[in-house]
């Protein structure tokens, strides 16, 4: 299976990784807010270390939590907008 994201292979293979990496890091932590119960840690704002810039955005609070869960639902939208395929 080959997967083109782009024409260089290098840039390609830099991409994949990051995609593949994404992905991965995603899942665990998925899986670990599972397992632990705490849903904060799906935050997206703490998921992108936003909180090195701006510390009240992965502070444990519902209003941020939600706030992140609008804005990804916002990217998402966005993204599948512009991606005619």
């Amino acid at each position: 299976m080959k997967i083109k994201i782009v024409g260089n292979k290098y840039l390609n293979a830099l991409l994949l990784l990051m995609l593949f990496s994404a992905i991965v890091h995603i899942l665990v932590v998925f899986v670990f807010a599972i397992i632990s119960g705490n849903l904060h840690i799906l935050n997206y704002f703490s998921i992108l270390n936003l909180n090195y810039f701006i510390p009240n955005l992965s502070s444990n609070n519902s209003f941020v939590d939600i706030i992140s869960f609008v804005f990804v639902l916002c990217i998402y939208l966005i993204i599948l907008k512009f991606n005619k395929i």
